[in-house]
């Protein structure tokens, strides 16, 4: 029994303990964030933490519009899943997708035959886990996007416009998809806490955002294990990241945007370092530095061959599409 209880403690001692996550550790890490962030003149950089669990925070430039990219493909969901809040069935609904809909930029959609229906849900996991633009489109052409845009009125997210379908214009064009960092993590908030959504539907929605293949941002910046259910965003000389990552300290939102630097690379390291920093920070535990990954290409320069590989994957796995349950 002495040593039962001695091994209990042993294990015991070797689990690394984690101090809430209070004023003083939310001090400084507003100081390691804003110093960074003061160093890097190439471009603009928002940054927005939550606590979920305490509600405290820290924002750099977390008020400022930034174009949005792919990181808008939330607020459709969040939009089209409120929706389904009080009629489920819209969920189960079948979409055409028409020749008129093809778009390039990623997702596998663009290389399907067209004339095919989709439910919405369908739709909205090709949307988010693959960053579908064609399924992007779809679903905004037929919802409308005064009604997404009116969602975000409803809910207090005044400078979220999804204005382009395709997710491709970038500025200075005025029908560029704008937002926040802070307005995109109040979202996230909403997701987590299922604010206007079902609970099949809130674990739907951040089952695709886990899933999701994109994972050059914040996913970079924390260790391999951990869970982060989050939304990535790239066109040319904008990379943005926004999601909810899990710890064992707690949860926490990150919302990072960038945009104007001349490398995508240079953006791409910053948004990984400052995901590393306020891991650390939260959660108390050191990490080895960040190795740099591949350059990613802007959505836009995105060769336009057909993968056949690619094709006849999907097309196999088409027959065992993911019916929502």
């Amino acid at each position: 029994m002495k040593k039962l209880l001695l091994i209990f403690i042993l294990l015991l001692a070797a689990v690394p303990s984690f101090a809430a996550f209070n004023q003083g550790k939310q001090q400084a890490l507003s100081q390691k964030i804003s110093s960074v962030i003061s160093q890097k003149t190439g471009g603009r950089v928002g940054y927005v933490f939550l606590d979920a669990r305490t509600g405290l925070g820290v924002q750099v430039n977390g008020t400022q519009e930034f174009p949005a990219a792919s990181v808008a493909k939330v607020p459709i969901l969040c939009a089209i899943f409120h929706a389904a809040y009080s009629d489920a069935s819209v969920l189960e609904k079948k979409l055409r997708y028409k020749e008129s809909d093809r778009v390039g930029g990623s997702g596998v959609l663009q290389w399907m035959r067209a004339d095919t229906d989709y439910t919405v849900w369908n739709l909205a996991r090709l949307m988010i886990v693959l960053s579908d633009n064609v399924a992007t489109r779809i679903l905004v052409e037929n919802f409308g996007m005064d009604a997404i845009n009116s969602y975000l009125d409803d809910n207090g997210l005044k400078k979220t416009r999804i204005t382009d379908p395709t997710m491709l214009v970038e500025p200075p064009s005025a029908e560029v998809n704008l937002t926040t960092p802070y307005e995109m993590a109040k979202l996230m908030v909403m997701l987590i806490k299922g604010d206007g959504f079902s609970p099949v539907d809130r674990k739907d929605m951040l089952s695709f955002l886990k899933h999701q293949r994109y994972r050059w941002g914040i996913w970079r910046g924390v260790p391999p294990g951990t869970i982060v259910a989050d939304k990535t965003g790239n066109l040319e000389g904008i990379l943005n990241d926004v999601g909810v990552v899990y710890t064992r300290s707690g949860d926490y939102i990150l919302s990072l945007f960038t945009s104007g630097f001349k490398k995508q690379r240079e953006a791409r390291l910053l948004i990984n370092e400052l995901s590393r920093i306020t891991y650390e920070e939260y959660t108390g535990e050191k990490l080895a530095a960040i190795k740099a990954v591949r350059h990613i290409k802007p959505a836009r320069q995105i060769r336009k061959i057909k993968p056949i590989k690619r094709i006849k994957r999907h097309l196999k796995a088409k027959k065992k599409v993911i019916r929502r349950r």
